[in-house]
């Protein structure tokens, strides 16, 4: 009855808070709690016991007293060192030291009382026992002792999640690089890197625009924190994948403190493959802090202060194809009046040997961080906690080396120079209101300032999955947020039950900067195009065209000049340009004026969006003690958004049921199990994305036109490789290089400035007529995953832990990105639709499926643009071809592929096609998904005086279809999403870590020398074969297209048969072998000072550990008189291929044109060879390095 009564008070406390508070509280997530039972030597429990414990660093005391079955429960603890202590008249006192508490831990303590005389006392001098009986999470500590004596090169808390099982380094980002590249990302269970909690003393620590981590304190501040994996409580909230909860030192009665010094230089490092003579290789860092801890007043107030800065310095590593092609490419550059890689001078001033500027090159990274932390006791029953934690950051030379959206490997003319401040205030006050009842509030001001300007403003020249040149459209140029956050939450102790609930509510202001296509982005399928587009430019501006040899190589057909597509900016005249005029021939030694920016600092308000927005959150948990055994966990929690109602409706469907048991037959051994729901936050990359496609009046019109809506609008010219950085925008028209669109035409549009062809328009054509949009599922859910887990923990002797562990996860409504300006496939046709829009979009802005074809998923209601600043859309009789309306009018293939329009007329089914802009509709929707299956074995040795040990194996297998919303991610074929069903890039098939601490005796020789060592072993990770040019046709380019088999034959006639191509992720990349060590000695200075040096060997047997491999096949057919297909780094295919002694000859004969081809385009074309870089390395973990620090300790 009493457990009724009980569950009834919390579905009534539950709705008392969801009608009464303004927000569900993860202000207890970062302490501990204390249960146990009290009973006499013959079992029987000892009713109204007194339980106390105190603080050995703090002096505070928490009380307890037990119930009539013995129980007893302290929650909301502070992790650190105890002394517990319990009494009972006629019993002799209990007392059991050195207690450690860590942070989220449930501990279980169980104490006999001895019938004794009075004033006799028991003592036990050992530490909570390993196992916790009581805990139905899966998750593990990494503690101070960890924290201290294991080596880590970055010193961050990523360094230490990455121990434990279930979690491995995310690829959410593989290709793209919204998301804070320069963070550490990690995977949980398989899921994006967005999709996990970061929290700091019970704070939110994550950037909601990004979706990773914001600054976290150094390392010397934090005193521990849990990684949890999986089946948390319902505290717990916003994240599908993993939680990690960091928790502060604090200061202690005792003064103490430290100064350090870690550094690292090049003579004692080695060189990566990725950076071969005659590169240089520079690597210096500094880095260095100090912090301090103590008393303001005994047992009453304590302080903790630390300092950290890191001053670096580094060469970056470069992708192959620049090292060995870089006399070429600075030529083709110089065809085009751009600046030698490297160099960020006018053209005309660079007058350096080409590897000179790649020598002179640096990453430099100057960071600043600081934490002060307040503790003060109000009263017996009141703490206090202030917390203050500020970043600055100051690097250069950013994306350099680094994957770029659109999957090439940044150049030094894509670099960008990063500037972060970003601060928080953290208030915590913990009030005992009873006994039984403990109160945790919680607030949060914080403000994050993260600018991203790019060192030129290039153009993006873009040889996909290869190299990225120039302004990468990929990542925002300014981030900006600010949070308020409020928490609270209650423990409640009533009998068996230790009942929580609470709120938990964010509210942002967020600020981004997006110039997105600025100046434009050329795409080229691979380095030969460059040369062929560069030739061609070197002979518009001289009468004689260039002489680069590599250009033959280009599979493009002679009169594309090399070009696949083109997307522009936004353009406006450069200053000194009368609007509207054609600027002077481009002349003379003056003739281009440089790269300052992407776009005019006037037009920076242009690329900007703001948003205000909350996160909401309720919950209510019971831990309920059936038996001294047995413990069930159950709670619901419900989260929501608000201020997202101008992009997305509002899903108040955030209801997440959990349940967790832990079963514990002898104290030993631990069976635990858990299921739930578990609610992830909207992804806001794209809300922001969207939010800056603003227009730029003018840009259509161009005469001659009939369009009303330009009269009085001076027209604007297109953006320019020549004469400087033209100031752009969004992604407006994408325009094929092929015989579609002739080259003559786009080049000239390109190069001279010359107005933008003129379109044919009537109606009332909005002046974003034209443009290239996106938009976001207006009716989407919030991203959701099943979680199920099972775990048996097994302790032996006093300290080593044995555990097994399962893992289920299903995602659900994950996001991800599709082109909407495709047509229907043949036979499904929409009678109610014009000819002219056969496709997914209806004239009224709306989404439908054709019929006969699978859904794109759930569509959005009502029109997807009508809240973007597109004006009026025209009635479906219009002769505007509005490429948000209109799937390329006359111009689809019927196989549901998108053939690019052309204003050449060249005609498709006997229809002539009309001149038209032809537009690439991003569209984000909630329809991925992924599945996880996760096997653990796991070790732990945490009792020995001299050894310590924590070892995972994790076997798993992460399959979705679809990972994120960029370019390479894109559908190959968006009418069936099945057929996208395969490996997910965050699959990481088997990952064994281990990490031990050796110490030696204290005395000998080896006295005070400690030896500790992490060593990693994972398979490698899966990549896509991408054939490297555009094989489909479709507006996403050469990006997405992948290597089939030979072509149909006959033609394709249909979506299903023109499916031959391999499945994502079908090879395999390089096993990473890792081994880091430490060795330290220390020295006492005293009774009370000591010295510590250490040297760490990062990869200490410097091993080649290759991140990724060039996927990028070369050819759309896989080649060989018996064609193989390669499967894994290095295996026989792979070196064939690249030692040349593979030949695409037998092939070629089949690369007549398929039927579905409009008249007009050029065949698919196949090379004599496969890329003979095909397999090689393009990005690599560090080489060797060696670091030595410093460390004083009092």
């Amino acid at each position: 009855m009493k457990s009724r009564r009980l569950f009834s008070v919390l579905v009534v406390s539950l709705l008392a808070a969801l009608l009464t508070l303004p927000a569900a509280g993860q202000a207890t997530i970062s302490l501990a709690q204390l249960n146990g039972t009290v009973v006499d030597t013959s079992g029987r429990a000892v009713v109204g016991a007194s339980v106390t414990l105190r603080s050995l660093d703090t002096n505070q005391f928490y009380n307890a007293s037990t119930n009539t079955s013995g129980f007893y429960i302290l929650p909301s603890l502070s992790p650190g060192l105890y002394d517990l202590t319990a009494s009972y008249s006629g019993f002799g006192k209990f007392t059991q030291t050195g207690i450690a508490l860590s942070v989220g831990q449930t501990a279980t303590i169980n104490i006999t009382l001895k019938v004794a005389a009075a004033g006799e006392t028991v003592v036990v001098t050992t530490e909570a026992p390993v196992v916790e009986t009581t805990r139905t999470e899966i998750s593990q500590v990494i503690d101070t002792k960890q924290i201290a004596d294991l080596p880590t090169a970055s010193r961050r808390f990523t360094d230490f999640a990455l121990l434990t099982p279930g979690v491995a380094s995310s690829r959410t980002s593989l290709g793209t690089t919204f998301t804070e590249f320069e963070v550490t990302q990690i995977s949980f269970g398989g899921m994006r890197s967005f999709s996990n909690e970061i929290t700091v003393d019970g704070a939110d620590f994550v950037n909601t625009i990004s979706g990773v981590q914001r600054a976290t304190p150094p390392q010397e501040s934090v005193q521990e924190f849990r990684v949890v994996n999986n089946s948390f409580g319902s505290e717990y909230g916003r994240a599908l994948g993993g939680i990690v909860n960091i928790v502060t030192k604090t200061g202690s009665n005792t003064l103490h403190g430290s100064a350090y010094d870690y550094l690292q230089n090049t003579a004692t490092n080695a060189r990566s493959l990725l950076q071969p003579s005659p590169l240089p290789y520079v690597v210096r860092q500094n880095q260095f802090g100090a912090a301090l801890g103590g008393p303001v007043k005994k047992d009453r107030t304590f302080f903790f202060l630390n300092y950290e800065g890191q001053r670096r310095g580094e060469s970056p590593t470069y992708a192959p194809d620049l090292i060995n092609n870089l006399a070429e490419i600075n030529q083709a550059k110089a065809f085009m009046g751009l600046s030698p890689e490297g160099c960020q001078l006018p053209p005309a001033q660079c007058t350096g040997t080409p590897f000179s500027y790649l020598n002179s090159t640096l990453k430099t990274f100057h960071n600043d961080y600081g934490f002060a932390r307040l503790d003060h006791q109000i009263s017996n029953n009141n703490r206090l906690a202030l917390r203050y934690v500020v970043e600055d950051a100051r690097d250069t030379g950013e994306l350099i080396g680094n994957t770029e959206d659109g999957g090439g490997i940044g150049t030094p003319s894509g670099g960008r120079n990063l500037f972060i401040r970003d601060q928080s205030v953290v208030g915590t006050v913990n009030s005992v209101l009873r006994p039984s009842l403990v109160n945790t509030a919680l607030f949060q001001y914080s403000r994050r300032h993260y600018n991203f300007p790019g060192a030129t403003g290039e153009p993006d020249l873009s040889v996909v999955n290869d190299l990225e040149m120039g302004h990468n459209f990929g990542t925002y140029d300014a981030i900006y947020e600010s949070r308020v956050q409020g928490s609270d939450s209650i423990s409640w102790v009533k009998g068996n039950h230790l009942a929580k609930f609470g709120f938990d509510g964010n509210y942002l202001w967020s600020y981004n900067n997006y110039p997105g296509f600025t100046p434009e982005r050329i795409v080229f399928p691979n380095l030969g195009c460059v040369y062929a587009f560069a030739n061609y430019v070197e002979g518009q501006r001289t009468g004689t065209p260039g002489t680069l040899p590599g250009a033959s190589a280009c599979p493009l057909d002679p009169a594309a000049q090399g070009i696949s597509v083109v997307y522009f900016g936004v353009a406006l005249p450069r200053t000194g340009f009368a609007n509207g005029a054609v600027p002077p021939p481009a002349t003379g030694s003056g003739f281009d004026s440089g790269w300052p920016n992407a776009f005019p600092t006037d037009l920076y308000s242009n690329y900007a969006y703001t948003l205000n927005h909350g996160y909401w959150g309720f919950f209510a948990q019971d831990q309920w003690r059936l038996t001294p055994k047995l413990t069930l966990n159950y709670g619901l929690r419900w989260d929501f958004e608000s201020g997202l109602g101008n992009v997305i409706n509002a899903d108040y469907r955030g209801f997440q049921p959990r349940v967790g048991f832990a079963y514990s037959p002898d104290g030993k051994t631990v069976v635990r199990a858990g299921f739930g729901l578990f609610f992830d936050r909207n992804n806001m990359t794209f809300f922001f994305t969207t939010g800056n496609q603003k227009t730029i009046p003018g840009y259509l019109c161009n005469p001659p036109t009939n369009d009303p809506s330009c009269a009085g609008v001076t027209p604007v010219v297109t953006p320019m490789v020549h004469n400087g950085a033209a100031n752009g925008g969004w992604q407006l028209a994408a325009l094929p290089g092929e015989p579609a669109a002739p080259a003559e035409l786009v080049a000239l549009s390109i190069l001279a400035g010359q107005p933008y062809p003129a379109q044919t328009l009537s109606g009332a054509c909005p002046p974003a007529c034209g443009v290239g949009a996106g938009g976001i599922q207006r009716d989407g859910r919030l991203p959701y995953a099943e979680q199920a887990s099972l775990e048996i923990d097994r302790q032996f002797g006093r300290g080593l832990t044995l555990n097994v562990g399962y893992l289920f996860v299903a995602a659900h409504k994950l996001v991800r990105g599709n082109n909407l300006n495709v047509p229907c496939q043949v036979g499904t046709q929409k009678p109610g639709n014009p000819t002219d829009v056969q496709g997914l979009l209806n004239p009224d802005g709306t989404l439908s499926p054709c019929q006969g074809t699978p859904t794109l998923g759930p569509l959005g209601l009502g029109p997807i643009f009508s809240a973007l600043p597109f004006g009026p859309v025209p009635s479906a009789t219009s002769t505007c071809p509005m490429p948000y309306q209109s799937p390329f009018p006359f111009g689809g293939s019927p196989t549901g592929f998108a053939c690019l329009g052309n204003p050449a007329g060249f005609e498709f089914a006997g229809a002539p096609f009309t001149p038209l802009s032809a537009g690439l509709l991003d569209y984000n929707n909630n329809v991925a998904n992924a599945i996880y299956h996760g096997l653990t074995v796991s070790a732990l040795e945490r009792m020995g005086k001299y050894f310590n040990l924590t070892a995972n194996y994790t076997y798993s297998h992460t399959i979705d279809n679809g990972n994120f919303t960029t370019f390479i991610n894109l559908p190959v074929n968006q009418f069936d999403y099945q057929a996208e069903r395969a490996n997910s890039n965050q699959d990481a098939r088997h990952r064994f870590v281990a990490n031990f601490t050796a110490t030696a005796p204290n005395h000998g020789f080896a006295r005070d020398f400690e030896f500790s060592s992490i060593v990693t072993l994972q398979s490698g990770r899966p990549f896509t074969l991408f054939v490297g040019s555009g094989s489909l046709g479709d507006l996403a380019g050469p990006n997405t297209d992948r290597v089939g088999g030979p072509p149909v034959v006959g033609g394709c006639t249909s979506v299903s048969n023109c499916a031959t191509q391999v499945s994502r992720n079908t090879y395999v990349g390089d096993k990473l072998y890792v081994w880091d060590a430490r060795l330290s000695r220390s020295f006492k200075i005293g009774e009370h000072m000591g010295l510590r040096f250490s040297v760490d060997a990062f990869n200490l047997l410097n091993r080649g550990n290759i991140d990724e491999v060039s996927s990028v096949y070369g050819s759309p057919v896989f080649c060989g008189s018996s064609p193989v297909i390669p499967q894994h780094f290095n295996d026989a295919a792979t070196l064939a291929i690249q030692n040349g002694s593979v030949s695409c000859a037998s092939q070629q004969a089949a690369a007549a044109p398929p039927a579905w081809l409009a008249k007009g385009m050029i065949p698919v074309s196949i090379p004599n060879t496969p890329n003979p870089v095909f397999g090689r390395p393009r990005t690599m973990l560090n080489p060797r390095q060696i670091q030595f620090a410093l460390k004083f300790m009092f």
